[in-house]
């Protein structure tokens, strides 16, 4: 990450300040994490770093991956989801889960998304989107807990998600269904994903309207968790 961030080896001049940007770049990464999707004054008041030291590093963080911008809006990376999502549960999740989830997109035309629960919450690893879009739909490297801003448009998928991912810890399988309880504009079933002992996720299926998911959306869901949980070693 030259260029990034100084060199901080012990002895070299500026080793304080170096430290100092470090430490304001993971607050800046920190508060991005927790927001899931935020504007720059969000973050600046977050972090309470000046206006433009947030800028400046979140354009340096998007040299290299670790943040992305759409719009007004900032993100976590794909080169951070790539480091991080081997941290829960399976590092080949994402692989094995691949095939499966572009099928479930396939079969349902609903926007797809793959989770792993992190603390607090959940975090977004894969999505694939729907036939019909959603006003806000939810991105990798977003995080999935109470909390979030309504413009993450995870209201329904957060819920659902959390709720799944808790499921599975007690071994109830069953899939989640939320019909437009938490967002009237959104339908999601969430299928609880064990997938090591320790780690739980969730595949979920989200759709526009709030009249619910069919049944055999549903069954979709619960079969691609299901292929995915018997594909990861044990």
């Amino acid at each position: 990450m030259d260029g990034v961030l100084p060199n901080i080896a012990a002895g070299t001049p500026g080793t304080e300040s170096a430290r100092a940007v470090i430490g304001s770049a993971f607050d800046l990464l920190t508060a991005l994490r927790e927001l899931g999707a935020a504007r720059t004054s969000d973050l600046q008041r977050a972090c309470g770093l000046p206006r433009t030291t947030v800028s400046r590093l979140l354009g340096q963080l998007a040299d290299v991956g670790a943040v992305e911008r759409n719009g007004a809006w900032w993100r976590i990376g794909a080169t951070l989801v790539q480091l991080g999502s081997a941290a829960p549960g399976e590092p080949r999740l994402r692989a094995v889960a691949r095939r499966p989830l572009m099928e479930l997109a396939k079969v349902t035309g609903g926007l797809v998304a793959l989770s792993v629960e992190v603390p607090r919450g959940g975090l977004i690893v894969e999505v694939l989107p729907g036939v019909r879009p959603l006003a806000v739909e939810p991105a990798p490297g977003m995080a999935v807990r109470d909390g979030l801003p309504t413009a993450t448009g995870l209201r329904t998928g957060r819920l659902a998600l959390i709720r799944a991912q808790d499921a599975a810890h007690s071994g109830d399988m069953r899939p989640v269904l939320d019909a437009g309880e938490a967002d009237p504009y959104v339908s999601c079933v969430a299928a609880p994903l064990r997938i090591s002992p320790r780690d739980t996720g969730a595949v979920s299926v989200m759709v526009p309207g709030g009249d619910g998911v069919s049944d055999h959306v549903v069954a979709a869901t619960r079969r691609t968790a299901g292929l995915i949980t018997r594909g990861l070693p044990r």
